[in-house]
């Protein structure tokens, strides 16, 4: 018989090097549930930040971005949220 011990943890980190920035961060409850983000902005300033959750519901994503040609967008459970202008050419 195998016993799954679910056991807590908590990590993060942070990179700059003076072109563009990243991170993680993510948390477990000891329960099998995980939160947590990820990100980077590159040298122009454009940005994607996403948010998450996965847990007995399934995983859930939040995006958060400005790059160019990306619109808002709800596609299965993730949600886009974009100030990227949207669109192609």
């Amino acid at each position: 018989m195998l016993c799954q011990l679910w056991q807590p943890y908590k990590f993060g980190y942070q990179v700059l090097d003076g072109y563009s920035t990243q991170h993680r961060e993510e948390k477990s409850n000891g329960l099998g549930g995980v939160k947590g983000s990820y990100g980077y902005t590159d040298a122009w300033g454009h940005f994607r930040q996403v948010h998450y959750v996965a847990d007995k519901y399934g995983f859930r994503a939040k995006v958060l971005t400005n790059e160019p040609g990306t619109a808002n967008q709800q596609p299965a459970a993730v949600r886009m949220i974009s100030s990227g202008g949207g669109g192609h050419g």
